[in-house]
């Protein structure tokens, strides 16, 4: 009878959850996994700092069609071989033209305001052509008249000016992102030969590392302003502008360049700042979470707990990247969401250990309880970021 009711008080085979076995004595060889696995995780954080120093020391590279000029001898070559001076062609005028930016700002991810002073060079004997620059690319713009001078057998005009631009930028690389911002300028009389170049005697020195056409005073917020110069673009457009006998040839059009370097640690915190708190807070968890029922109770962890704990997770981390999102509007994914992605699938992957802990302890992975996920951790989340950071800027 004592055997009957010993034997009722059994639980079935192959109830609907397993009980969780206690945890078997760790082997020695997993502590080394341990350390392999953290020294792994360290030579990746290395590594990805050593790929982002490396990026941010690569020199500027120039657009694929842009001629830059800190010498007269490369604005007259230029000009030699790209201005139609044909015998059927009207002679060309040249207009020395000078710029010194005193206000940079962004508005928006691509739209930036200048403010500064431009001057000009017009050749005393030529009152028929207009005065004057032109910003195509400007949304808004507005000039004032400061002075006005006879040089010599020349005119010199020095204007205040204050533009709105909007310019095409590259974010894929945010944060370690460089921007080059332009002006790009036309004559007012730009259906005529007249040109305008860079007025360069007008600088103490050309040399683009020391910022010609730059105040040095000059505040662009969260960016660090590396090179200035001059430049040329060929411009060919598929419209007249209702210029009778206008000709569709190539034509050179001034830029005046800025090149800029994001500052780091600005947005690393501001947008980097809760993917890595959130997968700090998941790497806790891990290491809570077992079949140490024990250290369970002490921490009051269970697993519909840690479900409702990483749902609110996605939810943050969706918000922190949505405020990315807006602050670049890049079409794509910038680098910096490779963070968020991870932490995606991290939270995925820590709900999912949770549930199998409770539903499926008898599994090789738990053999040594938790042991596995907490040795696996880090590797994975540094090695996934260093596949990225190589994939983006290598």
């Amino acid at each position: 009878m004592a055997k009957a009711v010993t034997a009722a008080e059994k639980p079935p085979p192959g109830g609907d959850v397993d009980e969780a076995p206690p945890e078997p004595p760790r082997p020695a060889w997993m502590t080394v996994a341990g350390w392999l696995a953290a020294v792994f995780s360290v030579l990746c954080i290395f590594v990805i700092a050593t790929v982002w120093v490396g990026y941010q020391s690569v020199p500027y590279e120039d657009a694929p069609d842009e001629t830059r000029v800190t010498t007269q001898a490369q604005v007259d070559a230029f000009n030699d071989a790209n201005v139609d001076t044909g015998p059927d062609a009207e002679e060309p005028t040249y207009i020395p033209t000078g710029l010194m930016i005193q206000s940079l700002e962004f508005k928006g991810p691509y739209t930036l305001q200048v403010a500064g002073y431009m001057w000009q060079l017009y050749p005393l004997d030529r009152e028929d052509i207009d005065r004057g620059v032109v910003f195509p690319e400007a949304e808004t713009t507005n000039f004032s008249k400061v002075y006005e001078a006879v040089q010599g057998d020349e005119v010199l005009v020095g204007w205040n000016f204050k533009t709105t631009l909007r310019e095409q930028f590259d974010y894929s690389d945010y944060p370690l992102d460089r921007q080059e911002l332009w002006l790009r300028m036309w004559s007012v009389d730009f259906e005529d030969n007249v040109f305008l170049v860079p007025d360069l005697d007008a600088y103490v020195d050309t040399n683009p590392t020391t910022l010609p056409g730059v105040d040095p005073i000059v505040v662009l917020e969260n960016w660090k302003i590396e090179e200035s110069f001059f430049g040329y673009r060929l411009a060919t457009y598929n419209a007249d502008f209702g210029i009778q006998d206008y000709t569709f040839v190539p034509k050179p059009e001034l830029y005046f360049n800025i090149n800029a370097e994001r500052y780091l640690l600005g947005p690393l915190f501001s947008q980097g700042i809760a993917p890595f708190i959130i997968l700090l807070q998941l790497f806790v968890i891990v290491m809570v979470i077992g079949r140490n029922q024990k250290r369970l109770d002490q921490f009051g962890v269970r697993p519909g707990a840690v479900l409702f704990t990483c749902a609110a997770y996605v939810f943050a981390v969706l918000v922190s990247q949505n405020a990315l999102r807006n602050e670049v509007r890049w079409p794509s994914l910038v680098y910096l969401e490779g963070l968020h992605v991870i932490t995606y699938f991290a939270i995925v992957a820590v709900a999912m250990n949770s549930v199998l802990l409770v539903a499926r302890p008898h599994l090789g992975l738990f053999k040594y309880g938790n042991a596995w996920p907490r040795i696996l951790y880090w590797p994975i989340i540094t090695g996934a970021m260093l596949v990225i950071t190589l994939a983006a800027l290598w």
